[in-house]
């Protein structure tokens, strides 16, 4: 429960789009694929593999509840051996080298008029088209479809989406999720309960966070219901 508090404390101190990095400290992998695997890892080490997870249908508003195992998605997201360094894409006459992008690459390109220019822009280090050197912005569709595809085979967990559809008007739609922000919010709930019950035990019985900490949950759960609290 101390890791808990622990990760509550640092990543409440942090702003969103660096919270990924304040849950997972030091071992933060620039990959993004690797993030959110080892973001899911850290779920399951903390609560278990098995997560509930909310959608709202776009189409009636309704609430379409799911479950994941964190641990067998998390394997799933992991990206190619050779994921790292250059890469290059021949497609319709165009020459692309690339790299995949990384956590600080999606934080530049959020403050862009055009996110998806932007990015193309960090990450594309050579376009060329029969030799001679070619604007990244005004790559056709098919060939940025390429790369697109080529881009998800390296680092397949880049982003982190379920298909669903809802059992009350049928909709289908792709359901994205934020792995950091997920976490956060159960890391964040669990650490608020945690406050209460330690406020509880000490001004009943004059105990240090450290000791009602340092009970099992069934032990302070009891001794909860003795004092009232639950």
């Amino acid at each position: 429960m101390n890791d808990v508090l622990t990760l509550w404390e640092r990543a409440a101190a942090a702003p969103p789009d660096v919270r990924d990095e304040a849950l997972l400290g030091a071992a933060a992998p620039a990959s993004l694929s690797a993030r959110n695997a080892a973001l899911l890892a850290l779920r399951a080490r903390l609560f278990g593999a098995t997560q509930r997870l909310v959608a709202a249908c776009p189409g009636c508003a309704a609430q379409l509840e799911f479950e994941i195992d964190c641990g067998a998605l998390a394997r799933s997201l992991l990206p190619a051996p050779d994921a790292a360094g250059a890469h290059e894409l021949r497609h319709g006459g165009y020459r692309i080298v690339y790299r995949v992008p990384e956590s600080g690459d999606l934080r530049a390109a959020a403050n862009a008029d055009d996110f998806a220019t932007a990015l193309l822009r960090r990450c594309v280090a050579q376009c060329e088209l029969g030799g001679i050197a070619h604007a990244v912005d005004t790559l056709p569709d098919e060939v940025t479809d390429a790369l697109s595809d080529a881009l998800d085979a390296l680092e397949p967990g880049t982003c982190v989406d379920f298909d669903l559809r809802c059992v009350d008007c049928g909709v289908q739609w792709n359901a994205p999720m934020d792995c950091a922000a997920v976490l956060y919010g159960e890391v964040r709930a669990r650490a608020e309960a945690l406050l209460v019950e330690v406020d509880a035990l000490a001004r009943a019985y004059g105990w240090s966070e450290a000791q009602v900490l340092a009970l099992s949950p069934t032990r302070r759960a009891a001794y909860l219901q003795l004092v009232g609290a639950a």
